[in-house]
């Protein structure tokens, strides 16, 4: 969690709250083996920019034991009663105790009296997977913003992580969000967050009683696609020119329900006027979150 707000994206900025604190891991090498398969992931997807399309399997950085290696990041101090909201944010990894294993940068010092936790993937994935080049600039974007108050925190981030084997220019994270309302975009570069849809109902068992991301400021950039917010798009290249046609203005519930962005259809499964054709259109969706959001629509009105 290198880059600023990156923690307060999942447990609110305020418990985020405080300095981080940089040290060097002893014993672990960082790697590009974290994949994962977006194709039916029910709660987080890359989707390609050019047509929003779901991505397959992508890979994400993970740290692994490694006898005489050692990686450097940050110390975050996190509420013991947010462990759960981290936990949910870093599904795949598992937490480890690290305990012991730290250096810190001078002049800071490790409370001797917390312990310190690193996030990591249990199974590693052989087969290379690619990352999306946001997703790895963000690690480095990080490291830099650090190394100006200190020194030599960039270099040692640069010679500890590795270059993944592909880079992928046109990937875009979205995630639900623990209270499974909201529908998120992440602004990869600077760990912003941008609201795409306010779902009616739960679409699944809540992890959170609330968003920790709705505590902070919406980021403007994308605010149109929100249907409270519907606007000009600031950011017309992250978003495919017919997807933003079909979504701006007043939404008509049928071409919605008929639209080749999974987006646009997801967006009609929220409106009151959508037709019982229309419904039964997208409780057949090949996509999963739609088949679920309008499921949760129609088990609600039965």
């Amino acid at each position: 969690m290198l880059a600023e707000g990156s923690l307060a994206a999942s447990i609110g900025a305020r418990e985020a709250a405080g300095d981080a604190l940089p040290a060097r891991l002893h014993g672990y090498a960082r790697s590009w083996d974290a994949a994962r398969d977006f194709c039916d992931n029910p709660r987080k997807r890359y989707v390609h920019v050019a047509d929003w399309r779901p991505a397959g399997r992508v890979a994400f950085a993970n740290l692994r034991p490694a006898a005489g290696s050692t990686v450097n990041g940050v110390c975050r101090r996190v509420p013991r009663a947010h462990l759960d909201e981290l936990d949910f944010r870093e599904q795949g990894y598992r937490r480890v105790e690290v305990t012991g294993m730290l250096t810190p940068y001078p002049p800071h010092v490790l409370d001797a009296g917390l312990p310190c936790l690193a996030y990591v993937d249990p199974a590693p994935d052989p087969l290379p997977a690619p990352v999306s080049r946001a997703y790895f600039d963000m690690g480095r974007l990080g490291a830099e913003a650090i190394d100006r108050r200190v020194p030599g925190f960039a270099a040692d981030y640069l010679a500890s992580t590795p270059e993944p084997h592909l880079l992928a220019d046109d990937l875009a994270f979205v995630f639900l969000s623990g209270d499974a309302r909201h529908l998120w975009l992440l602004n990869e570069p600077d760990s912003s967050l941008v609201m795409l849809l306010r779902f009616d109902r739960p679409q699944f068992a809540p992890a959170s009683v609330e968003a920790p991301e709705a505590r902070r400021p919406v980021t403007a950039g994308l605010e149109w696609l929100d249907l409270r917010r519907r606007g000009p798009p600031a950011r017309p290249g992250r978003i495919p020119a017919a997807l933003a046609a079909e979504l701006l203005g007043q939404p008509d519930p049928g071409r919605l329900a008929l639209s080749p962005f999974w987006l646009c259809r997801l967006t009609a499964t929220q409106l009151e006027t959508l037709s019982e054709v229309s419904c039964a259109t997208l409780a057949a969706d090949p996509d999963p979150w739609i088949r679920r959001a309008i499921h949760v629509r129609l088990e609600t009105h039965s």
